[in-house]
């Protein structure tokens, strides 16, 4: 799954929130991207398998998981829908 800062995602505990801050760890130890060797993207592919960590704002508060505890992307998920949507415009004549 891509994930982008500004995306809506479902994390962990069934909690919503726009993405803020994606951290990758550097160190084996920093399992949660913490340390100041961390570095911070704008994007990223869960597949590649890094360790690290999203923090994501919501509703109640600003929360955070690791990239294997994000359930879904739901701008993605929107996008999605959205070309589906164009692309049965687009096709109306078949």
């Amino acid at each position: 799954m891509i994930i982008n800062v500004g995306d809506k995602i479902i994390g962990n505990h069934n909690r919503t929130g726009e993405i803020i801050n994606i951290g990758i760890a550097t160190e084996k130890t920093d399992i949660a991207a913490e340390n100041d060797t961390a570095l911070n993207a704008k994007t990223y592919d869960t597949s590649l398998g890094y360790t690290g960590a999203v923090t994501y704002s919501g509703e109640n508060g600003t929360y955070w998981c690791y990239f294997d505890q994000i359930e879904d992307n739901l701008t993605e998920k929107e996008k999605s829908d959205i070309d589906v949507a164009i692309n049965q415009e687009n096709e109306w004549w078949k």
